[in-house]
């Protein structure tokens, strides 16, 4: 008997100890899949889940007869949906049947994902509110790791270690579902892969916000910025940063520095003229309420030859708008083509007065001067910095 119980305490003693081996390899699996302490995840997302949202409302027309409306980041806007981007499956991917792609499909961009952010939201109608439920995309995708788990929504890691998101609504009204689907960048920094799964998490959940627009008073710079999402800040921290540089140490006499992406452009130049009169152009458009042709203006001025220099002619109008602050004023060009089709682009033009000189920051904005870029630059235009 006391054989039986000395081999019977040998074995519950292997069992425990490899259980505790087994438990250990887990834990090490798990810590390698999630990159950094749990502990900081939950920071990354507390403070993201702290964010005031700016929203703006966008539209996209997905063909002749449908259009969508949703609520996006001011940062953000919406483009066509490519299908070949889908990174979560919706339905069983082994049973071609099954496979539903009767939804129409946008893709949330912001001005450094080169049409390729890995964030869609998908559309379509059905009689079911619970269509596509988060148990089907759990059991069709295996998830490796999953962070956070409710009846719409569900973030994990997958084997791979990529890290994912699915979110769905649906509006009994209409009968429409949107479902988010994301993927996040493989970026270097784990940390900053949390904290975008979690500010795309934040935007799917105000995707349907209309009654949060931003209100115009409230777009200026020192009150959007911490809600802009991590990568983009640093992003365009980056491209300032050198405009900074440029301005400080290497623009000399009329010199000039670009910096364009699809959709938004830098141009910061040096007016050698207006240094050495202590001319400011942005003041006189203002003063003097400018409407006329690009050639018309009355005073020397290189907008014609820099930045304007490909998009317009010297017959072309050129319309002072109003003035967004004590450095920065919205003007708008328009193509005298003949045609009636309104080809009216806006602009802002920021006055930067420094010991080296006169400078002026130009770029494209929206009809009101108070996109994200214009923010920016009129903030930039009195501090040199974001």
């Amino acid at each position: 008997m006391l054989k039986f119980y000395s081999t019977f305490l040998t074995f519950v003693l292997l069992f425990t100890l490899s259980c505790k081996e087994e438990q250990k390899k887990s834990d090490e699996y798990t810590d390698l899949l999630l990159g950094i302490p749990q502990a900081q995840i939950d920071s990354i997302r507390k403070a993201e889940d702290s964010k005031q949202v700016f929203l703006k409302k966008a539209s996209y027309e997905i063909d002749s007869a449908n259009s969508v409306e949703l609520m996006v980041p001011v940062s953000n806007y919406i483009t066509e949906h490519s299908y070949s981007t889908s990174n979560i499956h919706l339905t069983d991917p082994q049973n071609v049947s099954e496979t539903n792609n009767d939804f129409a499909g946008v893709s949330i961009q912001n001005d450094f994902t080169n049409n390729n952010s890995g964030e869609d939201v998908l559309i379509g109608k059905s009689d079911n509110p619970d269509i596509f439920p988060v148990s089907d995309i759990k059991k069709f995708n295996e998830p490796e790791k999953i962070l956070h788990e409710d009846k719409n929504s569900l973030l994990y890691i997958d084997s791979f270690g990529h890290k994912k998101l699915y979110y769905r609504q649906y509006v009994p009204a209409s009968k429409t579902y949107y479902l988010y689907v994301a993927e996040v960048p493989k970026y270097d920094s784990e940390k900053l892969q949390y904290a975008s799964l979690f500010s795309i998490y934040n935007k799917a959940k105000h995707l349907l916000s209309f009654d949060k627009e931003a209100q115009p008073e409230n777009l200026i710079w020192e009150k959007v910025k911490p809600s802009i999402s991590e990568v983009e800040l640093k992003n365009y921290s980056t491209y300032y940063n050198s405009l900074q540089k440029e301005l400080k140490f290497f623009l000399k006499d009329n010199d000039s520095v670009e910096i364009k992406k699809d959709h938004f452009d830098l141009y910061l130049y040096r007016d050698k003229g207006h240094s050495q009169k202590a001319f400011d152009q942005t003041t006189a458009i203002a003063d003097s309420n400018f409407s006329g042709l690009f050639e018309d203006l009355p005073f020397e001025n290189r907008l014609r030859s820099g930045y304007f220099s490909g998009k317009y002619d010297r017959e072309d109008t050129f319309t002072f708008i109003k003035k967004l602050s004590s450095t920065s004023i919205l003007v708008s060009a328009k193509e005298d083509n003949g045609y009636i089709n309104d080809n009216t682009g806006y602009f802002i033009i920021s006055s930067i007065k420094t010991p080296k000189g006169q400078f002026y920051l130009i770029s494209r904005t929206n009809r009101d001067g108070n996109d994200v870029t214009a923010l920016m630059n009129d903030y930039f235009s009195k501090h040199l910095k974001i």
